[in-house]
């Protein structure tokens, strides 16, 4: 049966197990093609919100891809795209998570049986939220200044790994659907242009070389144990942290470098949605510690990154699902996002965000995906590890 729509429907193009792409013509003859969400996922709330989300996400990714008309209310919701949009349908079902495969023949498939499905659709490892929908441009996320060179890949795994890999999609709990809350254009752009704000005032501080501009407060005494250099960056470092801040700190404070402490006098402002923002160096990766003022926004600052790894699999090959993990070294539970986005200058920069469930702060980790990991995401994941 052909979908409800304003278009003549000519042939499918492909299908995969939530929907199927279709060949079409709109009222004056001109091709497009149109991705339509069927069955039993077309009744489920969850899966009609990330469609919506995905079609609404690619359409605003470099290198995406824009469409001409959509209703996402509809029984059967729709997204059409013109015809120069070449595997629009295809990457929007993939991006899905789907199984899509390409129609063999340009014949007509025959109506498929009316029974009813024997088994429900996919269950979706995490749900977008209306107000992670990309009306929030992908560059408009803080980046590092990838103005700076990347000396050094990220260290290899040494003999301290753990044994057990807590990032095995294998095991563990996905990061549960949540329930929709109201859409609210104002407010996302409002962020957006708050967060576009902090991204040129960063890149100009950094630019700027005033990364070495600390409070002036009497330096903690380090450990003993620790060899001399180590024991001052400790000392230096541990300086910048407070709160909930240094307890997330803590297993970096012997490696990271050139700490920055936001709203300090030279330092990039403060956004508006944090409480608390530290950035930091670790040889080719820059590191975010970001304390939030409650749940609702660290939820925000997590969800965007969902949507970067829902759209950031063809940009870094390799990148896993979300999912809740303990921490390699802390033990402690947490939400772990690995996602990608393109930077300022067209280079991809790889990134792994971590927030642990019982604090108000996160931590992300950024590089670039070639010069900084060389495309090895096991790289970064240890990285995290010896982190977390």
């Amino acid at each position: 049966m052909q979908p409800e729509g304003p278009y003549r429907f000519t042939e499918t193009l492909g299908e995969c197990q939530v929907g199927r792409a279709w060949a079409a013509l709109d009222g004056q003859d001109r091709p497009v093609t149109v991705a339509v969400l069927e069955g039993a996922a077309a009744g489920d709330q969850r899966w009609r919100e990330a469609f919506s989300n995905a079609a609404n996400m690619l359409a605003q990714t470099p290198g995406g891809h824009r469409y001409v008309n959509a209703d996402f209310a509809a029984a059967e919701p729709w997204i059409a795209y013109p015809s120069e949009e070449e595997g629009a349908a295809e990457r929007l079902f993939r991006s899905l998570g789907m199984d899509y495969q390409r129609t063999p023949t340009a014949e007509m498939l025959p109506p498929p049986p009316v029974a009813a499905p024997v088994s429900p659709p996919p269950q979706m490892p995490w749900v977008p939220q209306p107000w992670a929908m990309s009306s929030q441009p992908i560059s408009g996320a803080p980046m590092s200044p990838v103005a700076v060179a990347a000396t050094s890949g990220v260290p290899a795994t040494t003999e301290a790994a753990v044994a057990a890999d807590p990032l095995d999609p294998s095991g563990g709990r996905r990061i549960a659907p949540v329930r929709a809350e109201p859409k609210r254009r104002d407010w996302i752009s409002i962020v957006g242009a708050l967060v576009l704000t902090l991204v040129a005032g960063t890149a100009g501080f950094f630019l700027g070389g005033g990364r070495d501009k600390a409070a002036d407060k009497p330096l903690p005494t380090a450990s003993p144990s620790l060899p001399p250099y180590e024991a001052t960056q400790f000392s230096i470092n541990k300086a910048k942290f407070e709160g909930e801040l240094a307890t997330l700190a803590e297993p970096w404070l012997t490696r990271i470098g050139g700490c920055v402490v936001y709203a300090q006098p030279g330092a990039p402002k403060l956004p508006a949605d944090e409480k608390g923002h530290v950035f930091c160096h670790y040889d080719g990766a820059w590191l975010h510690f970001a304390l939030y003022p409650g749940q609702k926004q660290k939820d925000t600052a997590r969800a965007y990154r969902q949507q970067l790894n829902l759209a950031g699999g063809a940009l870094a090959p390799g990148l896993r699902e979300a999912s809740t993990t303990q921490g390699g070294v802390t033990g402690r539970a947490g939400n772990y996002v690995e996602y990608a986005f393109e930077g300022e200058d067209g280079r991809a920069i790889c990134g792994v965000w971590w927030d642990p469930d019982d604090i108000q702060g996160a931590f992300y980790i950024e590089t670039l995906c070639k010069d900084g990991m060389a495309g090895n995401w096991d790289a970064l994941r240890d990285l995290w590890r010896r982190g977390s």
